[in-house]
């Protein structure tokens, strides 16, 4: 990254990030806990989205306040925005999936798989297409020069 590009760092509230986050989550849970509940057979009727499939939402909403509070929290105290804030959230985040699990295997390779995807992921620009798509042609080239000055 050249130095026209560097960025101030600004504090965030764990708490609060990882409240909205969580909201959100609640909401996507909510969707999928309805479509499975949809897909499946069953006598519960509508209630069957909170009865039946309703630790879909928990589950969701705790993996997104969790990633979203770890997230800000080690932000703050490492003063920078980078990929392993993302890592270390992707991994508190497993912890939760793999709790629900209640096995600590699970907890474990949640934690490595989740950290891992989430780092992956903010180091490609937080973009599936990745960084390098949104570059300007100079920008390319000066990325392409840094690189093989390193080997």
């Amino acid at each position: 990254m050249s130095a026209d590009h560097d960025t101030v760092f600004h504090a965030k509230a764990p708490l609060k990030e990882g409240l909205q986050a969580a909201s959100i989550g609640a909401g996507v849970g909510l969707l999928v806990s309805a479509v499975q509940n949809s897909i499946g057979t069953h006598s519960a009727g509508a209630t069957g989205v909170f009865a039946r499939t309703g630790n879909t939402i928990g589950i969701f909403a705790a993996m997104a306040g969790v990633f979203a509070a770890t997230d800000a929290a080690v932000a703050n105290v490492r003063e920078t925005k980078d990929a392993w804030n993302s890592v270390a959230a992707g991994c508190a985040s497993g912890i939760v999936a793999g709790g629900f699990q209640r096995n600590a295997q699970t907890m474990v390779f949640g934690c490595l798989g989740m950290g891992a995807m989430m780092g992956a992921f903010d180091l490609s620009g937080n973009s599936l297409k990745g960084k390098y798509a949104e570059m300007g042609e100079k920008q390319k080239q000066e990325w392409r020069d840094s690189q093989t000055n390193k080997q």
